[in-house]
Parts: C-alpha cells; sequence; structure tokens
C-alpha cells in the first residue's frame, strides 16, 4: 500500500461477509470462530467514494484473503455509510481468530510478510492518500454469539 503503514484494523468486500456490528461466533462448518472484529472508517476525497472503494478492493482485500487463506483473518467486509452528513464514507471490517487483533505477533509477522510482497495497485493513477484518508479505527470484543 502506498500509505502510511496502516495498522490491519484496516481491510474490503471479496466474498467475505461479516455484520457491522457483529461477528460470526462460530459456524456449523467448523470453520474458525471470529472473536474480534477491527474497523477502519475512511472518508473519500470528494466524488471519489467509489474509487475508494476500488482501491481497497485492489489492495487490501487481495492481502485480506491471503490472511484468511493463512489463518490470521476470518472474515473482511467492505461497508457504505448512506448518510450524506456522516464525518465517513466508508468502514472496513476485518474478522480476527484471535483476541488481540492485529496486536497478536504471529499476526503481525504474516501479515508483513504478504505486504512486502504486494504491489500496491492504484486507481486511475491514484494512490490511497489522493482518494481518502482513514478518520478512525474501532475494535470489538465478541461477548455473545451463536
Amino acid at each position: 500500500m502506498s500509505s502510511p503503514d496502516i495498522p490491519r484494523r484496516s481491510l474490503f468486500l471479496g466474498g467475505m461477509t461479516l455484520a457491522a456490528g457483529g461477528a460470526a461466533a462460530s459456524t456449523a462448518s467448523g470453520a474458525t470462530p471470529t472473536v474480534l472484529i477491527e474497523q477502519t472508517f475512511l472518508k473519500a476525497e470528494p466524488g471519489r467514494r467509489a474509487d475508494l472503494a476500488r482501491y481497497i478492493e485492489a489492495n487490501w482485500f487481495v492481502l485480506d484473503r491471503q490472511g484468511v487463506a493463512r489463518g490470521i483473518f476470518t472474515s473482511f467486509a467492505l461497508y457504505e455509510d448512506i448518510d450524506a452528513n456522516a464525518d465517513w464514507d466508508l468502514m472496513v471490517a476485518v474478522g480476527y481468530p484471535q483476541p488481540q487483533g492485529y496486536d497478536d505477533p504471529a499476526t503481525q509477522a504474516v501479515f508483513k510478510a504478504l505486504k512486502a510482497a504486494h504491489v500496491d495497485v492504484p486507481i486511475d493513477g491514484r494512490s490511497l492518500a489522493a482518494l481518502g484518508r482513514i478518520v478512525r479505527h474501532h475494535r470489538l470484543r465478541l461477548m455473545v454469539g451463536g
């Protein structure tokens, strides 16, 4: 990614879904349960919301798919705020199988290796910094699930 080192409280859509405020505590198929969700809220530059979403999919979600395959993430998703007056436009949610989320040293090591091998894909010649910015992060811990 061309942005400053973005912590893995960041990520996008690619076939994995996650409820904006909840998590899949467990699944009947035996998939690894999500115990922590890290959310990254982004604000697009004017007129660049769709481009920012494309950037996330072409860059962050490429890494996230690999992270799911390697077992450091359980899911990832992109949400759009439909409130025109909100201070954010897009929210990326990433599920983790360990309670430390990205702070887990093993997760960091795997993700840093994946990121080092990734070549940034600009959207219409624009990097993340030209498309939008991160406005905040939230961490959600699963308390009760079913």
